[in-house]
């Protein structure tokens, strides 16, 4: 049995194809493999929370010219520890959260 090689390809690429669009459809985090947040969004998050709980003035402006230094990936990961001491608030597992909210960006 011989199968047409151009005929596969097309066959193949128009079944991709209609996956792609149908999974965009339904879920397009999915179909774009990761969730499109904004770098500014992600600095809010952060900045909120470091305002709530920091009372010195300068250590906190030091610590937002830092903010600015960091990577995408660095900030998403202490954006999303800074919703999760948001949601806890003033427990615990919330201090623990600024903690190494604290630790990152000092050491990153």
């Amino acid at each position: 049995m011989r199968i047409n090689l151009k005929s596969f390809i097309t066959s193949m690429s128009l079944w991709l194809s209609v996956l792609f669009f149908s999974l965009s459809i339904f879920n397009p985090t999915l179909a774009i493999g990761w969730e499109k947040r904004s770098y500014s969004e992600d600095t809010l998050k952060i900045l909120s929370v470091l305002e709530n709980r920091m009372v010195d003035q300068p250590l906190l402006e030091k610590t937002k010219d830092k903010l600015f230094t960091l990577s995408d990936g660095q900030t998403r990961l202490i954006a999303s520890l800074s919703e999760r001491v948001a949601r806890e608030g003033n427990t615990t597992a919330g201090d623990i959260g600024f903690l190494l909210i604290t630790v990152l960006i000092t050491l990153l």
